[in-house]
């Protein structure tokens, strides 16, 4: 066999491993980046749930606070419920948006419906669920 057809087959072997190997790099690296980012999305939605919950007691702390005796014996009235919204507020510097620690500030010194909607609005756009219309209802 002539000596540049050995390696020019070596040559296409030995790239063709290359590639692969550098594929499989880049598949592996982009999938874990996947992974990542899905599991902090998932805290991100298991925070502002609760935050969302904690807003919801703060507008109608009397019709909420059977379950917050069960659940959260330690918030005993409206300002308790406020004062940890502003420790959720503290924590969520580390993951939210501008817009959402705004609308969660705004909430927390006017704790009204409208600015409890606002608020979620900011964390719906945060787990990029876009906007959706919301409207207050009166129960």
């Amino acid at each position: 066999m002539d000596a540049t057809l050995v390696t020019l087959i070596t040559g296409l072997i030995a790239g063709l491993g290359l590639g692969t190997a550098i594929t499989a790099l880049v598949q592996h690296s982009l999938e874990r980046k996947r992974v990542t980012q899905e599991s902090q999305r998932k805290d991100l939605e298991a925070r502002y749930r609760v935050v969302v919950l904690l807003m919801y007691a703060a507008v109608d702390f009397e019709g909420n606070e059977t379950a917050l005796r069960i659940n959260r014996p330690d918030l005993k009235n409206k300002q308790s419920v406020l004062k940890d919204l502003e420790a959720e507020w503290v924590n969520m510097v580390l993951f939210a948006s501008s817009s959402a620690l705004a609308a969660l500030e705004a909430f927390i010194k006017t704790p009204t419906r409208s600015t409890m909607l606002t608020a979620a609005q900011a964390m719906r756009a945060d787990l990029g669920r876009g906007n959706v219309e919301v409207h207050e209802i009166s129960l």
